[in-house]
């Protein structure tokens, strides 16, 4: 039962006692609401949770990133392990690597998180390059390693190249070299990033150190 109707139960409920009582016991209605409280707040708290979970449900506190990963991801994603290191996220799509121009699912995030892109140099060839894009609080199986700059990637926008190795804080990865690019705010990480051209190195650097003097 909604939330509303359950609250209106309750009242109407008192108000069909007051009208069918005699004026003398009045002094029992207190007495009365009280006891009908007792009764109906099962029901009232049901429908409160219920409208709760609703909420939840539809995104309230919550804001959006995209979420995919390139199609290589998807084809080897038990044989090759990023099963154990990846949340699996909503797309496997070769799209991934510019959504703007496709059609890329995207998720609820926490909103105090950040959308994070990842670009993975794959070992499979020359040039190889893998695409993950998602939230900052669940792309990752066992989530980021909250030390240094990537601990700032969830709180602050600024891109870096790690070892995979360092960015994850579980799943015994392999080394590969990634470059992560944070940002915030409601599908922001759509854009088809360079590996080459950021000044991320003293953003990385610098935003823990003043994180922990402010």
């Amino acid at each position: 039962m909604p939330f509303k109707s359950a609250v209106s139960v309750v009242i109407l409920s008192f108000f069909q006692h007051q009208k069918s009582s005699p004026k003398e016991e009045d002094d029992d209605s207190p007495t009365m609401l009280l006891w009908m409280t007792i009764f109906y707040f099962p029901l009232i708290a049901d429908a409160f949770t219920t409208l709760l979970e609703k909420k939840r449900h539809i995104g309230g506190g919550t804001h959006k990133c995209y979420s995919c990963m390139s199609r290589y991801y998807g084809a080897t994603w038990q044989f090759a392990g990023y099963s154990r290191i990846y949340q699996e996220p909503r797309s496997f799509t070769d799209n991934c690597r510019n959504p703007r121009n496709a059609e890329i699912p995207f998720v609820h995030c926490e909103e105090e998180t950040s959308c994070v892109t990842m670009i993975e140099e794959l070992k499979i060839g020359t040039g190889a390059r893998g695409y993950i894009r998602g939230c900052y609080s669940s792309i990752l199986l066992f989530g980021f390693n909250r030390t240094g700059s990537v601990y700032a990637l969830g709180a602050h926008t600024f891109c870096h190249t790690f070892n995979l190795t360092q960015l994850v804080s579980g799943g015994r990865p392999e080394e590969s070299s990634v470059h992560v690019c944070s940002c915030r705010g409601p599908l922001c990480n759509d854009s088809e990033i360079s590996t080459t051209s950021s000044p991320s190195l003293w953003m990385a650097v610098l935003l823990p150190l003043l994180s922990f003097f402010l």
